[in-house]
């Protein structure tokens, strides 16, 4: 028997959109979608309203980091980020529309705007009994110099020269103390303090914490938990990096131990090295750490070689270019990733979901397709059938193939796996194109990628694909434009595979 667990909400989705690098849209897309289309119901779980307190935080971040990234005086619109509510808005707008021309009452949940989503968040906190003094808003008068310094570019107010001299000459050093330590943590560049940044912080580390609670060691029962606004894995001890603030995979599997796991693998799939989550475990005997990643020179996190998987216990890198296919990562897959698990026999297994390789990618550095990426992450849960399982989010900077990606890969987890049987079928091959006697072809699958007609189910965040002609597989077909052929610049696959086997020792 087989126990379905997901955080997933509008509220939580709405939380992951303050991320600057999700466009305010990203996880609203994919929510939107999995609701859309029922598969939420065949959970047997669904986590609504997460929780991280500061303290679980600092089970592996330093007091320090945690207590500068969550001031509440970050609970409030950054005066660089004025100006973006109407960018906020624009998915809202959307449904609404969609809501009115068809004559439906927008369901509640919905915040309008970012300080009614907080409003809210205080709300939950309330009625959860959290910690009031980690969501409100200090009401000290006394203007600080961290608010001085966030107001220092935005200010528009006249006064004597001699007035504003003496004020920013007493605040001077301050001011230069507080950017130097916001330097000395990242909090710049590709990850800036952005417009409540702690309450972002709490929901989604929350969210992947939680999962860890309905994850039990009983019988002849095995968990898959699902949270896809997770798997930050590029945060560090001191330092956000990569725009990840909150290492919840760290922490994660931090639970985990702590919950009596021994051995626990994390497999990485995102275009990036995960490099927090190595070095965090790097000298584990408990965790076993696999990474397959684009590796060239000047690529972030300019991390992952082969060399470094001599410098650990139970590290596995996978090093790779320019260009990788379909082909490639099923070998890749099959012949190292899967190997490498079974010698290690862990008791549980995290998987890092990213999906900035998929075709039409903002990076547009490998060439996967959706198809194929979530039945490579579906071979890792057949073939380890005793492992409970916990797959997160990660990396992806196409926000409608994003929602494609998890939508699919959700829809054929509860398909598999789900004890519920009112599961539609909406990526089912048209039953005339398959006869009988094909389906008992041992190893056998449906191309899903060949029902061309699929166009994306209706629902209130339909518009954001009229680019895409409402097409479900259109970065698949062969001829669409939305599809570009990449040089794959990793050689041959069958060199390539007996390098990695021969320095994993895998033909012993």
């Amino acid at each position: 028997m087989t126990k379905l667990i997901i955080s997933s909400s509008l509220f939580q989705s709405q939380i992951s959109d303050l991320l600057p690098c999700n466009n305010f849209k990203k996880s609203q897309l994919t929510y939107s979608l999995l609701n859309a289309m029922s598969l939420l119901e065949c959970f047997d779980h669904v986590i609504t309203n997460p929780y991280c307190s500061q303290e679980e935080m600092m089970k592996f971040h330093s007091k320090e980091y945690i207590n500068t990234i969550m001031n509440p005086r970050y609970n409030n619109i950054m005066p660089y980020d004025e100006g973006n509510e109407s960018k906020w808005n624009e998915l809202n707008e959307m449904a609404k529309q969609w809501y009115d021309l068809n004559n439906i009452e927008a369901p509640e949940g919905r915040s309008h705007s970012r300080l009614a989503l907080y409003e809210r968040f205080k709300e939950l906190s309330v009625e959860t009994n959290r910690p009031s003094h980690e969501v409100s808003i200090p009401t000290s008068k006394k203007r600080s110099a961290w608010e001085a310094l966030l107001d220092e570019s935005n200010s528009t107010t006249e006064e004597p020269v001699n007035k504003r001299a003496e004020k920013e000459n007493s605040n001077d050093n301050e001011k230069e103390m507080i950017r130097e330590k916001l330097k000395g943590y990242n909090l710049e560049g590709d990850c800036p303090i952005f417009s409540y940044l702690p309450v972002y912080c709490q929901v989604i580390v929350g969210a992947t914490l939680s999962l860890a609670k309905h994850i039990t060691a009983v019988a002849n029962e095995r968990t898959i938990a699902v949270n896809w606004d997770g798997g930050r894995h590029h945060a560090l001890r001191n330092k956000a990096s990569g725009f990840c603030y909150i290492n919840d995979i760290v922490l994660l599997i931090q639970q985990l131990r702590s919950n009596g796991y021994k051995r626990i693998t994390y497999i990485d799939f995102d275009l990036h090295h995960g490099d927090g989550v190595q070095r965090s475990f790097q000298y584990s005997t408990s965790v076993q750490t696999i990474s397959a990643h684009m590796f060239e020179p000047g690529f972030f996190p300019c991390t992952g070689s082969l060399k470094e998987s001599k410098m650990g216990k139970n590290i596995v890198n996978i090093p790779l270019l320019h260009g990788v296919d379909d082909m490639l990562m099923n070998e890749i897959v099959e012949k190292v990733m899967i190997p490498c698990v079974k010698r290690y026999d862990p008791e549980i297994l995290v998987i890092q979901c990213g999906g900035d390789g998929l075709i039409g990618d903002g990076y547009a550095e490998w060439q996967l397709t959706i198809h194929g990426l979530v039945n490579n992450i579906l071979k890792l849960l057949r073939i380890f059938p005793g492992c409970p399982v916990v797959l997160l989010g990660g990396g992806g900077y196409n926000e409608t193939v994003m929602s494609r990606f998890y939508t699919y890969l959700t829809w054929k987890i509860v398909d598999e796996y789900s004890n519920k049987k009112s599961l539609k079928k909406p990526f089912q091959a048209k039953e005339e194109r398959i006869h009988d006697k094909d389906r008992s072809i041992k190893g056998y699958q449906l191309d899903d990628r060949h029902t061309d007609d699929i166009l994306i189910t209706d629902h209130e965040l339909i518009e954001a694909y009229r680019e895409e002609h409402y097409k479900f597989w259109i970065y698949e077909q062969e001829g669409s434009s939305k599809r570009k052929n990449l040089r794959n610049d990793n050689g041959e696959t069958s060199e390539v595979i007996k390098k990695l086997r021969n320095f994993y020792s895998l033909d012993d």
